[in-house]
């Protein structure tokens, strides 16, 4: 090493080296970039799951302290996301202090979004406790809570960006032996020197996959957190009716859930096209789910094996999507008909599963717009969802398929803007 370094310059300077070996050794603990990010997206994970777990509670009728389990769960994951987020703003002005003056005019995309995203989130404590202090309890819509559920998508969103622009970048230099920076201050030259070796790569991607399945799962979590909020009717209070139109909540929740479904999973795929990634996000709402809507209420256990059916359509097309016949062909035509049929039949399996993936609270939204409308307690949820389900479901089949189509263009539309030059 110490050659190489030498032979960069034509002489053998000690000092230089000294110099390098330092600098080499605070690389080497130098923040990683993509773990800021990571713990952004995890943060958002733990504060919507959270919140899905307090809603949960509220249902059960359950006692409500500051401390109760789901609120530390809230406090904790916003207190990650402020963490991550502002060490992701450190690193940037950290690596950008090594660029041109070009790339340090403006913020790149992804950082913005986590600041804006941080601006909302301090600002939903104290308007909350401004909320509460002169209207007392507030309901699932109110203005501090769309306040910090907005934050928290832009940072889910933030995080995502980020990822998938580091990702790229990196991938781009793993490909190849680089010399990244050379820098004369005072006399001292910093020199890194990359050379990944092919483990090293497999590492990354793996790496780089359970990346992106955790932050868009995390983006899927927190819109769908969006849409419950203009769709539940759990919003009224002593002096605010805020409980959206039961018509106008059942179309919302009938458009916008198989959209979020198909969108989700098919860009997951997309972005890596590796089999696995789209079971796996898929695989995680599930559990989150699972763990904070279904299990807290024994009435709904029994319905376990039934919600985890979810996961069959899923995995098949993953399964689908990922068949190496797809990629094979005498007929460049023909090919491409058979990519848009698989990426149509995803649309339409994935946008049809919706019904079933947010059960049990979409149980409450039907309701409103049900034939047979009667109070949803935790004891007769199933009932009335299975009920809903059969007087209900067949009607929203169409509409589901469409918006799941719908789902994966706007994916195949997004994805296809060269995300590598995301700024």
């Amino acid at each position: 090493m110490a050659n190489t370094f030498r032979s960069l310059f034509g002489r053998y300077d000690n000092n230089a080296f000294i110099s390098f070996s330092i600098s080499r050794s605070k690389n080497s603990v130098e923040t990683d970039p993509f773990i800021p990010l990571i713990i952004v997206s995890l943060g958002v994970l733990l504060t919507a799951s959270s919140g899905s777990w307090d809603i949960s509670n509220h249902l059960l009728h359950r006692p409500e302290t500051f401390f109760s389990p789901p609120h530390a769960g809230l406090y904790s994951g916003v207190v990650l996301v402020l963490f991550g987020s502002l060490m992701t703003y450190r690193y940037h002005r950290r690596s950008s202090k090594m660029s041109d003056i070009n790339n340090r005019r403006s913020l790149p995309t992804y950082l913005r979004l986590l600041l804006v995203g941080i601006v909302m989130l301090i600002s939903a404590g104290p308007l909350d406790f401004a909320w509460h202090t002169a209207f007392g309890l507030d309901g699932l819509l109110s203005p501090p809570h769309a306040v910090l559920t907005m934050g928290i998508v832009l940072c889910s969103i933030g995080a995502f960006l980020g990822l998938i622009s580091k990702n790229n970048y990196y991938g781009r230099m793993r490909t190849k032996t680089n010399m990244g920076t050379m820098a004369n201050a005072v006399n001292h030259f910093t020199v890194e020197l990359k050379n990944t070796s092919p483990n090293d790569i497999r590492t990354c991607n793996k790496r780089s996959s359970l990346y992106i399945i955790i932050s868009i799962t995390a983006i899927w979590i927190t819109a769908s957190g969006i849409i419950h909020m203009v769709s539940l009717p759990f919003s009224d209070t002593d002096f605010f009716k805020f409980n959206p139109n039961p018509i106008l909540a059942g179309l919302i929740a009938t458009l916008c859930f198989p959209f979020l479904v198909s969108f989700i999973l098919f860009t997951s795929w997309k972005i890596t096209r590796k089999f696995g990634v789209l079971s796996a996000s898929g695989m995680i709402f599930i559990f989150i789910n699972l763990v904070t809507t279904i299990l807290p209420n024994e009435n709904l256990v029994p319905t376990i094996p039934f919600y985890l059916l979810n996961v069959i359509p899923i995995v098949m097309i993953d399964v689908l999507l990922s068949l190496p016949a797809l990629r094979i062909s005498s007929s460049v035509s023909l090919l491409r008909t058979r990519k848009k049929i698989v990426e149509v039949l995803a649309g339409i399996v994935l946008g049809l599963t919706f019904f079933m993936l947010y059960f049990p609270l979409i149980t409450h939204t039907y309701n409103e717009v049900s034939s047979n409308l009667q109070p949803v307690w935790p004891s007769v949820t199933a009932s009335i969802y299975f009920g809903i389900l059969d007087e209900m479901y067949p009607l929203l089949v169409v509409s589901s398929m469409a918006a799941g189509i719908l789902g994966v263009a706007v994916s195949l539309k997004l994805t296809a803007q060269t995300l590598h030059d995301i700024h």
